[in-house]
């Protein structure tokens, strides 16, 4: 498009008498360095991802519960079959921690 084919800039319509003009005041920059604006979508992704590691952390957490309640059980699991297989060989001393009458 050539110079001369261009529209003429749109020019300022001149204001009626007694109308009111309202200045639009900036604030200052200490003020406007508020509230940064964030893309709502990405603001979104950020939430979902700060609560899937909430439930990660708390899944390991009950994982973690589970293995070493399991660790446990297994351990007075044999303790008990150790014990009974003494029991049912005949044996008088099957539980040597605890005292015995004379």
């Amino acid at each position: 498009m050539r110079k001369e084919q261009e529209t003429p800039p749109l020019t300022a319509q001149p204001m009626a008498p007694g109308a009111k003009v309202i200045p639009f005041a900036r604030k200052p920059k200490a003020c406007r360095r508020g509230a940064e604006i964030v893309d709502p979508m990405r603001r979104l992704e950020d939430e979902d991802e700060h609560r899937r590691s909430l439930q990660n952390l708390a899944a390991a957490v009950i994982i973690a519960a589970l293995i070493a309640a399991g660790f446990w059980l297994i351990d007075h699991l044999r303790s008990s079959a150790r014990i009974e297989a003494c029991l049912e060989a005949g044996h008088r001393n099957c539980l040597p921690n605890l005292e015995q009458p004379r």
